[in-house]
């Protein structure tokens, strides 16, 4: 099957009612999520390209990040179940096995930058919600009383302290390291469909504040950019190069690829993929997404960020749109992202001291 081209879906997916994904946490409105980049990332967020640091003027910054993100009608799927039986229950079990997850994520940052060096400090507050669906005959209908099927929440908060370094290695070339201490905390539980009494409680489910498990964590990401001619440049990223496994999340190196191309001097179009799918925190199957974006400088003090990001997680693709407006001044930039979703959709905002 002939896969769409990216940009062409920037293009007719934008002005669409998006489903929203499970991306890395947009921290100081920087990231794929909020239309923008993560090869080609502001030097801001620690889960960008380390090669970038330094791209934003030298400061301090503060950042906020709210918002739920749902595979596709994912809460009147988990409605529709609880109020039905027979074969309408049945039918609700099979929508769920293709929207089976949702995320409410918090976090704040603070981030400090001189010439091409960062430190940041984070904290992310990440509720999961993963259904597994049995959908065997035996179980449905009137073997609905013996069905195996599950939701399991996860809480994990995650405090990280990164130490960034990226810098020009020669003409046109840039290269960056990022190095991460995590402390993470993580508590689970899990609801079975043949009780019924789990699956109607599956809101509270995602809003727990428990955990009951800690652990320390180093993490090492990498990044290059390259200037191939004019106005045309690669990059690539890799993040959790040093292999790590949390609880039942095997998280291993992820590697990603993008293009970005200067169309005049005001607007650039970045492209970008995963090049191979990995597991992250808090959802134990692989993901692998592939976004477009277009960032258009409005005047030396305003920038507005449009972009989309198709993510597979599992067997199950979905897409969504952000944007992003940063306003700048000699000493203040302001910035506000929102990802357009359902429920309470994703929002970001940035204050930086410059």
């Amino acid at each position: 099957m002939t896969r769409t081209p990216i940009l062409l879906r920037l293009l007719v997916v934008s002005s669409a009612a998006c489903a929203p994904l499970c991306a890395q946490t947009p921290l100081f409105t920087d990231g794929s999520t909020f239309g923008g980049s993560q090869v080609f990332s502001e030097g801001l967020n620690p889960n960008g390209n380390p090669a970038r640091i330094g791209q934003s003027p030298a400061g301090y910054y503060l950042s906020f990040v709210d918002g739920d993100q749902r595979a596709k009608d994912n809460k009147s799927i988990l409605s529709s179940i609880n109020s039905s039986s027979g074969s309408a229950a049945a039918g609700a079990l099979g929508q769920l096995a293709n929207a089976p997850w949702a995320q409410h994520t918090r976090a704040y940052g603070f981030a400090a930058t001189k010439s091409a060096s960062s430190l940041t400090l984070t904290r992310e507050e990440l509720n999961g919600l993963l259904a597994s669906t049995d959908l065997n005959a035996a179980d449905l209908g009137a073997g609905l009383g013996s069905n195996g099927s599950t939701l399991t929440a996860t809480r994990a908060v995650v405090t990280r302290l990164g130490l960034g370094c990226g810098a020009p290695v020669e003409s046109g070339i840039a290269a960056g390291v990022l190095l991460r201490g995590e402390y993470w905390q993580e508590g689970q539980q899990t609801a079975s469909y043949a009780t019924f009494s789990g699956f109607s409680n599956a809101e509270g489910m995602l809003d727990s504040s428990t955990t009951t498990d800690r652990t320390l964590a180093l993490g090492l990401d990498g990044g290059l950019t390259f200037d191939v001619a004019t106005g045309v440049r690669l990059g690539v990223t890799a993040t959790q190069l040093n292999a790590k496994r949390l609880w039942n999340v095997d998280q291993k190196p992820q590697f990603r690829a993008g293009l970005q191309l200067d169309l005049g001097s005001q607007v650039k179009v970045s492209l970008e993929a995963d090049i191979n799918s990995a597991e992250r925190m808090p959802f134990p199957v692989k993901q692998q997404t592939e976004d477009a974006s277009l960032r258009y400088a409005i005047s030396q003090a305003a920038v507005f960020i449009l972009g989309v990001e198709q993510k597979k997680i599992a067997d199950a693709s979905i897409t969504t749109a952000g944007a992003t407006l940063q306003i700048r001044t000699s000493s203040l930039l302001l910035s506000f992202g929102f990802q357009a979703g359902q429920d309470s959709p994703m929002k970001s905002a940035t204050l930086g001291f410059l």
